[in-house]
């Protein structure tokens, strides 16, 4: 990488969002064929961040401990398209959470979309799919209307500087 290539003064959002660009020309190319990127954890970090706490290492049933003692499980997508299949989360494979929080970022990483729902909201709403080994829930606008909107505060997090100290969380 070359001097006038360094990325360290760039925010975490300008990050990302160069990471989507460079995915995108890399599918125009034929060498990629998926979307898979950082955004699960970069979700989490942004539920760390707004809500304090401990994020849980390799837990099936949540994220994150809330500074309250909250279970928060954290889902989350990209909409590059706007078609509905992009609205499916991924499976809830265990509902041993509190709530859930649910943000969709566009392809520059912008929140256009965040919600907590309950875990009995999300018992009754998604659909068990033995294929998936999980509940399955698309989260349309209808659905996340159900929920606490947290758009602007999750927005408010994503606009503070990123000092070291949020680094190594």
């Amino acid at each position: 990488m070359t001097e006038a290539e360094d990325l360290s003064g760039r925010t975490v959002r300008e990050l990302l969002a160069t990471h989507e660009a460079v995915l995108a020309t890399l599918r125009t190319r034929g060498v990629v064929r998926t979307s898979d990127a950082p955004a699960s954890q970069y979700a989490e970090w942004l539920a760390l961040q707004m809500y304090g706490g401990t994020l849980e290492p390799d837990s099936k049933s949540h994220d994150l401990t809330t500074a309250d003692g909250t279970r928060l499980q954290v889902k989350c997508r990209v909409l590059r398209n706007g078609t509905p299949d992009e609205r499916q989360l991924s499976p809830f494979r265990s509902v041993d959470f509190d709530e859930v929080l649910i943000i969709f970022f566009d392809a520059t990483y912008e929140v256009q979309h965040a919600a907590v729902l309950t875990a009995e909201q999300v018992l009754r709403l998604a659909r068990w799919q033995p294929h998936e080994n999980g509940r399955v829930l698309i989260a349309r606008d209808a659905v996340l209307n159900l929920g606490t909107d947290v758009k602007k505060r999750l927005r408010k997090v994503r606009s503070e500087p990123v000092t070291e100290l949020q680094h190594q969380h």
